[in-house]
């Protein structure tokens, strides 16, 4: 094998396995703060019914009589949806000069960009059934949870990530 094929399969391997492990903290954050705690705890609502919720952008409201099974498919698609945020970030990073610079400014703009590409794209394109309208409130939490675990945080890891690389 050639110098520069092992090189990219070093390089996709790291690519991956990046993408993974830092999609999955993201994610994991993103499950306690915003779908435990902002969601369940402060909002009343049952945390497998979140979960429920997300797998309907699949099943369509049939994930709502899916029980504990709908709820798990709703945690991995979840967690499938944080890797690929994870991943786009990273081969950004790789790719635009500017926001290797500004990494942090750079990563709370993602995070709002990942929002509004949820918002506007995702679930609008998906099964799920449409949710009424967020109080001002809650859409200043909503778009603070993207822009601090699925930018800030993002940002942090991929940097660390980096750093320990050199």
């Amino acid at each position: 094998m050639s110098t520069i094929a092992s090189q990219s399969i070093n390089n996709r391997n790291s690519f991956l396995r990046s993408s993974v492990i830092i999609g999955l903290i993201i994610g994991f954050t993103d499950a306690i703060v915003y779908h435990w705690f902002v969601s369940s705890v402060l909002g009343g609502y049952p945390l497998i019914s979140v979960y429920q919720y997300i797998a309907s952008g699949a099943l369509g409201k049939a994930a709502f009589a899916g029980g504990i099974a709908t709820a798990l498919l709703g945690a991995l698609i979840h967690y499938l949806i944080s890797i690929v945020i994870a991943g786009v970030f990273i081969l950004s990073v790789d790719r635009i000069p500017l926001l290797r610079r500004y990494l942090i400014p750079g990563s709370l703009l993602y995070g709002l960009g990942v929002f509004i590409v949820m918002e506007m794209i995702v679930t609008p394109l998906s099964a799920a059934p449409p949710l009424p309208a967020p109080t001002t409130s809650q859409l200043i939490v909503t778009i603070l949870d993207h822009m601090l675990i699925f930018g800030l945080l993002l940002g942090i890891l991929v940097r660390r990530s980096a750093n320990s690389k050199k």
